[in-house]
């Protein structure tokens, strides 16, 4: 299902330099490396695209450590905990994309391989993206063709998308196309697994009979928690929770890399608070602004940023948040409460 990992590594440096660097599993072990350096330093995300960019060359061509590189992974490393008592997208569909606290999918037959799992669940989509030695895919589910076409595609092509063609996934029909991507295809699969629901997945195939074979893999008759390692018990007036988005995997520290919460108002403002996990050791610079019982300092003029052990947390409020004040920003990181075993996710 996945591409050569050279080709790979190319496309995905030329993808990621030239705009916004969006956290993902890819990366997520660069991360670990590059900030045992830079917060020597100053701190976490002072290094920019650039140093990201770097960053990715010398993780890529890593496995975790820890395992051999022979070892099969299990997608259960991978895995969100199980929702008990939720039902599945075909059971509720109305409820995909809703609840930013369950995953309305399973996806495990598509995981088996993988290092990292994101998934994401809110705002009228929910999704998972995978990456492993063998390369990468993202499933994802919503209520609208819009919503679908709404979302920014992750995986590198050439930008030349062929005219789309009948497919069948399983026993639905549905539409599939393919962009090249060097001497491989990207290909995309669209269909409805029920009434009021459209699916697609993206992933690199040979042929259009394995990539909707491999789209039907996916089941809907099961949910699973969205989870992060924290809590946010302070909202601004009329806020609450939209998105929720956790990234899982296999590195030296934990199986948990980074999660997002991102919540908002009907006003339209929104703010992202993001923890990552600080590196063993680190000691964070004491910041001048109070943020309940915590410190936290600037990170220029749109995040804030403090260390609440063992996890590095920021609050973006612009980028990836807009219209909450910086006073506000920090009402919310006051309210942030770490909560469980890193390595444990059934337990946050």
């Amino acid at each position: 299902m996945f591409s050569d990992l050279d080709q790979r590594l190319t496309a995905t440096l030329q993808h990621r330099a030239g705009g916004d660097v969006d956290p993902t599993p890819i990366v997520a072990q660069a991360r670990q490396r590059g900030r045992r350096l830079r917060l020597r330093r100053r701190g976490l995300i002072a290094g920019g695209v650039a140093a990201v960019c770097v960053a990715v060359t010398s993780v890529v061509l890593a496995f975790p450590m820890g395992r051999n590189a022979d070892e099969p992974i299990m997608p259960a490393a991978v895995m969100l905990p199980e929702a008990p008592g939720q039902r599945g997208a075909t059971a509720r569909p109305e409820e995909v994309g809703a609840d930013p606290a369950t995953v309305h999918f399973s996806p495990d037959a598509l995981l088996d391989g993988a290092e990292y799992a994101t998934w994401h669940a809110g705002r009228g989509v929910e999704s998972v993206e995978f990456r492993g030695p063998r390369g990468q895919a993202r499933f994802a589910l919503a209520r609208s063709v819009a919503a679908l076409d709404g979302l920014q595609q992750t995986l590198s092509s050439a930008g030349r998308p062929q005219p789309r063609t009948e497919a069948r996934v399983g026993d639905r029909s549905g539409v599939a196309w393919y962009d090249p991507s060097g001497d491989r295809k990207l290909w995309f699969v669209r269909w409805q697994p029920t009434d009021g629901l459209w699916a697609q997945v993206d992933m690199y195939a040979t042929t259009q009979d394995e990539a909707t074979g491999t789209a039907a893999r996916v089941r809907f008759d099961g949910a699973h928690r969205c989870v992060v390692p924290f809590r946010l018990e302070s909202l601004p007036p009329g806020g609450r929770l939209l998105e929720c988005s956790v990234t899982l995997g296999r590195s030296g520290d934990s199986r948990f890399v980074d999660g997002s919460l991102v919540v908002g108002d009907d006003a339209g403002r929104w703010l992202t608070v993001r923890a990552q996990h600080a590196p063993d050791g680190y000691e964070a610079g004491r910041g001048d602004l109070v943020a309940g019982p915590y410190r936290a300092r600037r990170q220029g003029s749109d995040v804030l940023e403090m260390v609440v052990k063992p996890c590095f947390v920021e609050a973006f409020r612009k980028g990836r948040g807009s219209g909450y004040t910086e006073a506000e920003g920090l009402a919310i990181l006051g309210g942030y409460r770490p909560g469980g075993d890193l390595d444990r996710p059934d337990t946050w």
